[in-house]
């Protein structure tokens, strides 16, 4: 069906607010000497403004047995000594982070899928953290110049055998040990994890049990990390229902002033899901955008990279990359950290079924995002559970997984917009003339005025937004 409904979209740029700091991406920067084939994702990031990179996909895993491509290669070296480490990778793509002006959020975690076992001595795990901690905060060893600040321990431990096989007291005491090392470099450094896979589980050893040893112990959580993901509901409003229900969570355990911290999100992670990537594009805008009115403190697009892994060896579909060429995904990836800058703008005439916008004003230019997210008809079908049910393969095992679900919505049908008729008042220009430009997920920019704003500082234009697209409207101010 070809989208035929007329939006109203009205921007009133007298009434401002800040973004959410939802500017963050974990991928891989770029390549090293052990990984030539990897792309340079940097003037990419640099485009998009990420502000934070989360490290997990790198080379920067610290093992928990022999491995020598691990932080700590061999567990029967000393511990204390420069020589026992593993640097040299991180250590370009930290400062290729710290290049493009981007901080790094650094995880502690095994070497996923080649081992998923608990530390055999938790004492001596404790001081090789410290050590990896004091090379990327304090400079020990040769470390990066620009000190790292964040540290988050834990990747999705509850992934069934998957990424942490052991039971929870296990990872519990390996967290107590990670906060405990983190603080003999530096009490000011932020802490946190423990990055759950299936956040809304109830009645879990890694959500409630481990929330209860934390307080218990009185531990540090400055922020609570989770990962979601719409394979089962195609649904960009799933991350909203996710923070309520985990805000209620941290608030019940008297965890009032820990963050939420959205670890990893995207449309798709399941490799056998596949979807259009100019739908997948405009998910992730929708998605975007929505994330701006959730309970969710910060955001880590997965993935902002080309889908290379140096771990499992393939090319992840969650990548922003087919063929090996950057898509949609990746204009999309740009366009929404171009708009998200500078203050964020009262804006009405979006909907909650996909129709979605934000805009800015940045110095002297307006931006305004526009996202056209139809979700596809499986996915409107009624649902006959709210537990998803998967099979993830490794060698000959086969894999039983579930996760709950939010809610199916009703309101997830999209209302079939065809274009945007958007005014804008309160402009800081009345009566000048202003240059307008507009860029869409095919065909790069494209000129679209002068035009005059009123005297009243009202601007009125037309965007078409078909569906499945992701438009970006800029203005800028000209001359008196």
């Amino acid at each position: 069906m070809t989208p035929t409904t007329v939006r109203e979209l009205e921007i009133d740029a007298s009434a401002t607010s800040a973004f959410r700091p939802h500017r963050a991406a974990g991928g891989v920067p770029g390549p090293v000497t052990a990984y030539p084939d990897f792309p340079d994702l940097t003037p990419l990031w640099r485009e998009a403004g990420l502000t934070v990179v989360r490290s997990f996909d790198w080379v920067s895993r610290l093992d928990t047995r022999d491995n020598p491509e691990s932080l700590f290669p061999r567990w029967d070296a000393d511990p204390t000594d420069p020589a026992s480490y593993n640097f040299a990778a991180t250590d370009e793509w930290v400062d290729a982070v710290h290049g493009i002006g981007a901080e790094v959020l650094f995880t502690i975690a095994s070497s996923i899928p080649q081992n998923k076992l608990p530390a055999l001595d938790v004492a001596t795990y404790g001081v090789v953290v410290e050590h990896v901690v004091r090379h990327y905060a304090a400079g020990w060893a040769n470390g990066p110049a620009k000190p790292v600040r964040r540290f988050e321990f834990g990747d999705q431990p509850d992934l069934g055998p998957l990424h942490f096989d052991g039971p929870a007291d296990a990872f519990y005491a390996m967290y107590e040990a990670f906060v405990t090392a983190v603080a003999r470099v530096d009490e000011t450094l932020e802490v946190g994890g423990p990055s759950l896979a299936f956040p809304l589980n109830r009645d879990a050893p890694l959500r409630e049990g481990f929330l209860e040893f934390v307080r218990e112990r009185g531990l540090r959580l400055d922020f609570f990390s989770f990962l979601w993901f719409t394979d089962a509901s195609r649904d960009p409003l799933d991350f909203r229902f996710v923070a309520q229900e985990l805000r209620s969570l941290l608030d019940g355990f008297g965890f009032t002033d820990t963050r939420l911290l959205l670890s990893y999100w995207n449309y798709l992670a399941v490799p056998s899901n596949s979807a259009p990537s100019d739908e997948k594009a405009a998910f992730q805008a929708a998605a975007a955008i929505y994330l701006q009115d959730t309970l969710i403190d910060e955001a880590f697009f997965f993935r902002a990279d080309s889908g290379k892994d140096p771990h499992y060896g393939f090319d992840d579909p969650a990548g922003l990359y087919a063929d090996g060429v950057p898509d949609e995904r990746a204009t999309a990836f740009a366009l929404i950290g171009r708009a998200m800058t500078g203050r964020r703008l009262a804006v009405t005439g979006g909907d909650e079924s996909g129709f979605a916008c934000v805009a800015s004003l940045d110095g002297d230019v307006v931006r305004i995002l526009i996202a056209n997210f139809v979700a596809p008809a499986s996915a409107l079908e009624p649902r006959k559970s709210d537990e998803f049910r998967f099979t993830i393969p490794i060698g000959p095992q086969r894999i039983e997984l579930g996760l709950r679900l939010p809610p199916q919505r009703s309101g997830l049908a999209s209302a079939m917009v065809g274009s945007a008729r958007i005014t804008m008042s309160h402009l800081p220009w009345p009566g000048r003339t202003v240059a307008i430009r507009k860029h869409a997920l095919h065909g790069g920019w494209q000129s679209e005025g002068p035009a005059a704003v009123s005297h009243e500082g009202v601007l009125e234009l037309d965007v078409a937004t078909e569906a499945q697209s992701v438009v970006l409207v800029e203005i800028a101010a000209g001359e008196h």
